[in-house]
């Protein structure tokens, strides 16, 4: 009977010590899609400066705009983001 009751209270533990985790995991999230969002735009505005640099002979090309024409919207590929580049 003892070793019921040690089960049962190590599970309760564990539930919650799980529990504490997720509530952790879901208060970084923010921070972290903020983080990640922030380097995104960095790394946007230095492929837009090198494709303005690259298509300024080219008539008509306008810098940013997305030459296929699907109407919707997706993030542009980047590389990830090389601090030693500005």
């Amino acid at each position: 009977m003892y070793g019921f009751y040690q089960i049962g209270k190590t599970n309760i533990g564990r539930n919650q010590q799980k529990l504490q985790e997720r509530k952790v995991r879901y208060a970084l999230a923010p921070v972290l899609q903020a983080e990640s969002d922030r380097e995104y735009l960095e790394r946007e505005l230095i492929n837009l400066k090198r494709e303005a640099e690259v298509m300024k002979e080219v008539p008509g090309w306008e810098v940013g705009k997305n030459p296929y024409f699907s109407g919707k919207w997706m993030p542009r590929a980047v590389n990830r983001l090389d601090r030693g580049i500005k």
